[in-house]
């Protein structure tokens, strides 16, 4: 088959990343055909970045009007992805949404509801099915290796989610809350992990603890503010969570200087985004640390913990079933199962390959190209993304209005567009 050719919606960090893997690692079979961004400097910014040119558009509709584009991978800010699938849909192209497939588990509905009439691949951009602990634990799940798994606990520890603060991702018009937006990553994992049983209910605990103006890493000094972003600060030099985005104009690399300039002083004269605004004095209506509990319908429970005030980064899984007790390690590449009755321990140690996300964003994207290709299944699909989404927006309800909420508040859990 020809190379699929590819756009890009929305040149922020990851859209650059995928571009940059799309003109170069899978350059054999994709062709990347133009970027659309409001922000035409932010665009031409990228180029050294991602190593290759392509068409810019400013008006997203210009660019999935063209007939030369086969697919469309969409990294606009989370708020955007419903009506950027639906406009990509009617304009018949394959998509790769980056999660979460909507900030509603009812324009999720929309947005599966589009691909079928379309009759276009949607694909959902859930790298951590991709990781290969992951997946190994997968496998050993579906082999009946542990029995039944009747709870699991998913902890992340993520040193860079302070950054969460200074961008777009704090306010939740933007983002649905973090709870959609980067906890829908994890409830797809257990969601994957568990199979057939599907979320009814939560209740979630969430507060911003640490990212407050209580809280600044160095001692204020008399009649000196800091803030209002990192580039302006009087305490960027003494501040261990200045953004590194302003210094790295005069860095030596390419790469990194092009990245600098997407978010540098003449981006932001465009439309007034900035990426170092002070995490501590920003407005913001998410959380820096929160806890979410689901129970699934024959029964089963989980957690999940998030936490972006730390100096570690990692997410462990732990697993209880009829067999045993199951642990995992994602940085440590390990997974660790310990059979009821015994005193046995069977460790699986898994080889980690090379790319974004451990491997993870590299594996994703060519099976989306090999999905267009071939008629492959996606690994996740828009259903999974319902589900996901589903169980972020009740924890964002439940936080709220301080009570448990049912999946059913927020997701027609009835409808055919459900089923697979």
């Amino acid at each position: 088959m020809a190379k699929v050719r590819m756009g890009i919606i929305g040149i922020g960090g990851r859209g650059v990343g995928f571009a940059r893997m799309f003109s170069n690692e899978l350059k054999s079979r994709v062709q990347l055909m133009a970027l659309a961004d409001p922000n035409r400097e932010r665009a031409e910014a990228s180029f050294d970045y991602i190593g290759a040119q392509a068409d810019i558009h400013t008006d997203v509709n210009e660019m999935l009007a063209r007939k030369d584009i086969d697919a469309v991978m969409v990294t606009t800010p989370d708020y955007l992805h419903e009506e950027v699938c639906l406009t990509a849909f009617k304009a018949r192209k394959h998509v790769l949404v980056d999660k979460p497939l909507a900030i509603t588990g009812r324009g999720c509905l929309r947005v599966i509801e589009a691909a079928r009439k379309a009759d276009r691949l949607l694909y959902m951009g859930f790298n951590m099915r991709h990781d290969v602990v992951l997946q190994r634990l997968k496998k050993l799940i579906l082999a009946g290796t542990f029995g039944e798994i009747f709870s699991m606990q998913a902890i992340e520890h993520y040193n860079g989610g302070r950054t969460y603060m200074s961008r777009w991702n704090r306010l939740k018009k933007f983002s649905g809350g973090l709870w959609i937006h980067k906890g829908s990553h994890d409830f797809d994992v257990l969601n994957w992990l568990i199979g057939a049983p599907r979320p009814v209910r939560v209740s979630c605990f969430a507060n911003v603890f640490t990212l407050n103006d209580r809280h600044f890493p160095f001692p204020l000094r008399r009649n000196v503010k800091p803030g209002p972003t990192c580039s302006a600060c009087a305490y960027q030099k003494e501040c261990p969570d200045a953004c590194p985005v302003a210094a790295a104009a005069d860095n030596a690399d390419v790469r990194t200087r092009s990245y600098a300039r997407m978010f540098g002083d003449e981006a932001a004269r465009n439309d007034g985004y900035r990426k170092d605004l002070c995490m501590y004095l920003s407005d913001k209506d998410t959380h820096d640390q929160g806890i979410a509990i689901v129970e699934y319908d024959n029964g089963a429970t989980a957690s999940h913990s998030e936490y972006f005030v730390t100096p570690v980064s990692n997410r462990h899984y732990l697993l209880e079933a009829t067999g045993g007790h199951v642990e995992a390690d994602l940085h440590g590449n390990w997974i660790e199962f310990r059979p009821r009755w015994s005193q046995d321990k069977v460790t699986h140690n898994v080889h980690r390959p090379t790319g974004g996300h451990g491997g993870a964003d590299p594996r994703m994207a060519a099976e989306f190209v090999e999905c267009i290709r071939s008629g492959h299944r996606p690994t996740a699909s828009g259903i999974d993304g319902a589900w996901s989404v589903a169980i972020g927006e009740a924890c964002e309800l439940s936080r709220a209005e301080r009570r448990t909420v049912e999946i059913k508040e927020v997701l027609d859990v009835k409808s055919p567009l459900l089923k697979k």
